[in-house]
């Protein structure tokens, strides 16, 4: 989902923790077992079937693999199959005509090839690694073949490609926000899916590059330079090398600009 529910935990790299809403802090007493808790909080995997999960498990032990930054998952080099993302940020860029390409930042839940299972004919993006990724690698033929049999899969396909395209309508298309708004939003989109480990604050995420954050808004290296400068002003995001550390995560949230759904967990936080 592009936003929490409110009795979802948070990823962060491999753990997940219980937030507040009234503070926005995460529960650090709560860390749940690694590989089993993945599988069943990953927002693709939780909407298959219990059994069918468990068979994705089970494959796991086999295909699942941690690729370091800089990475091509897919792409011309790289192959057609599909990465179920566990953990980490991925970049997607998409080939719309000769001169033009889209790029999207993928994190945990996301379904890379999602789009293909149902179209033969469109070709495969390139995704490449932004940070330590850990994903679940599938060949095409074999989803294809699964979800001929079984139809919770495809229905599971199908939410992940409807998640996308809501992520897009809400976080890439905003052309009349500023930017700082459009910065803001995409960043607490990054925090959702993306989050590592801080040793200072709750929420970091690293990976993009300040032109990787510009491509995927449409924006100059420029204005997201300027938007990055106001943001730290105001203490809302504290930045480094490829990384972004932020105090609060209500006033990240609120910097977005954005409404959020009043069921939602991010709705929750900004409304105090």
């Amino acid at each position: 989902m592009t936003f929490w529910k409110r009795n979802e935990p948070l990823q962060i790299g491999s753990q997940f923790y219980t937030l507040d809403p009234a503070t926005g802090r995460i529960d650090r007493e709560q860390r749940p077992f690694r590989l089993s808790s993945v599988f069943e909080r990953n927002a693709f995997l939780r909407e298959l079937p219990t059994e069918l999960r468990s068979n994705f498990q089970e494959m796991a032990q086999f295909s699942s693999r941690e690729h370091r930054r800089g990475v091509e998952l897919r792409g011309p080099t790289a192959g057609a199959a599909v990465h179920i993302l566990l953990r980490g940020c991925v970049a997607e860029r998409t080939q719309v005509d000769s001169a033009a390409t889209t790029v999207r930042i993928l994190g945990a839940g996301a379904v890379l090839g999602c789009m293909e299972v149902f179209d033969e004919e469109l070709s495969t993006p390139k995704a490449e690694c932004l940070n330590d990724t850990w994903t679940m690698s599938v060949p095409m033929d074999r989803i294809r073949a699964l979800a001929e049999s079984h139809p919770s899969l495809l229905k599971a396909i199908g939410i992940s490609a409807t998640d996308r395209i809501q992520a897009t309508e809400r976080i890439y298309h905003r052309g009349n926000a500023g930017a700082e708004q459009r910065l803001a939003g995409l960043l607490a989109h990054l925090v959702m899916h993306c989050a590592v480990p801080s040793n200072m604050y709750d929420y970091k995420v690293e990976g993009p590059s300040q032109s990787h954050l510009a491509e995927a808004l449409s924006l100059s290296t420029g204005s997201i330079e300027s938007a990055l400068q106001s943001l730290r002003l105001q203490k809302i995001v504290i930045t480094g090398y490829r990384s972004y550390e932020f105090p609060s995560l209500r006033r990240l949230l609120n910097a977005s600009g954005l409404s959020f759904p009043p069921k939602s967990l991010a709705g929750a936080l900004s409304s105090f």
